[in-house]
């Protein structure tokens, strides 16, 4: 697909008077394509990208997670955790433990079958990613990443 401008993408008679707006709209449009793209692959398997988003930190963590602990390292909810998880358990995909000496709170870990599922629809996830990003370089993809940094540093010393 060539290169086309936000400005035809979206369909707009007049170009943006803001790059900033322009950027930012950019990032969303982007975004929303990239997670369009990935929920398609996901519902091939009956997950959701929250669910899958849940299955990856779980295989790539190095110690026991809460579900608080999850909630903050995928930045959602307690409440949207909660759910996800109670998702993937009923698919048998993931076990609720409780911490011992603390019976409010549970550690989340994959099941034998969680982690097949995830060996399973990770790699088919790369291929998908790399695809949709092959026309980057990696220094082209690093410039990218330092420049969201940024944009979040920003962000979160706005105070909101």
């Amino acid at each position: 697909m060539a290169n086309r401008s936000l400005k035809a993408e979206l369909g707009l008679d007049m170009p943006f008077e803001d790059v900033l707006h322009e950027t930012v709209l950019s990032i969303i449009r982007t975004a929303t394509l990239l997670s369009q793209s990935g929920a398609g692959l996901f519902r091939q398997f009956d997950l959701t990208p929250a669910q899958f988003n849940v299955l990856l930190a779980l295989k790539y963590k190095n110690r026991d997670l809460t579900q608080s602990a999850l909630s903050k390292r995928l930045v959602v909810t307690r409440a949207s955790i909660t759910s996800v998880l109670d998702k993937l358990e009923g698919k048998g995909l993931v076990c609720r433990e409780r911490v011992p000496k603390n019976r409010r709170i549970y550690y989340v870990a994959l099941t034998a079958a969680g982690r097949d599922m995830v060996e399973e629809v990770e790699p088919l996830y790369r291929e998908r990613i790399h695809g949709l990003l092959a026309g980057l370089s990696q220094k082209e993809c690093r410039a990218i990443i330092r420049s969201l940094e940024r944009v979040r540093a920003g962000i979160g010393d706005s105070g909101e």
